[in-house]
C-alpha cells in the first residue's frame, strides 16, 4: 500500500487545480475573440497547466514499485524532470512576454 505524505497531498490538490484551470481557460477562450497578446498569454498559461498535469502523473507513477533497472522507471524520472522544467520555463516566460509586448507598444 502506498504511504502518502503532505507533499503527495499537495501534488494531488495541484493536479485537480490544474485540470480545473484548463477547463476554465477553455471556457473563457471559446467565449471571446482575443487579440494576439491575450492569445499568447492564454497559451502560456495553458502550457503551464498541461506540463504540471504531466508532472503530477509521472510523480505518482514514480510511487509505483518498479524494478531499478526498468525502462519504465527511467522514462518516468525523465518525464518528471522535463515536465517540471517546462512548467517553470512557461511560468517564467509569461512576464517576459508581457514586457516584450509593452516595449513594442511604446
Amino acid at each position: 500500500m502506498l504511504e502518502l505524505n503532505w507533499r503527495d497531498y499537495l501534488v494531488m490538490v495541484s493536479f485537480v487545480a490544474s485540470i480545473a484551470g484548463l477547463l476554465l481557460l477553455g471556457d473563457k477562450r471559446e467565449s471571446k475573440l482575443a487579440d494576439d497578446r491575450t492569445l499568447n498569454e492564454e497559451t502560456l498559461i495553458e502550457m503551464s497547466f498541461t506540463y504540471w498535469i504531466v508532472y503530477c502523473i509521472s510523480f505518482f507513477g514514480l510511487k509505483l514499485h518498479l524494478p531499478e533497472d526498468s525502462w519504465w522507471l527511467l522514462s518516468l524520472r525523465l518525464a518528471t524532470v522535463l515536465s517540471y522544467l517546462l512548467t517553470a520555463s512557461s511560468i517564467l516566460s509569461l512576464p517576459l512576454q508581457r514586457m516584450a509586448v509593452r516595449q513594442v507598444e511604446d
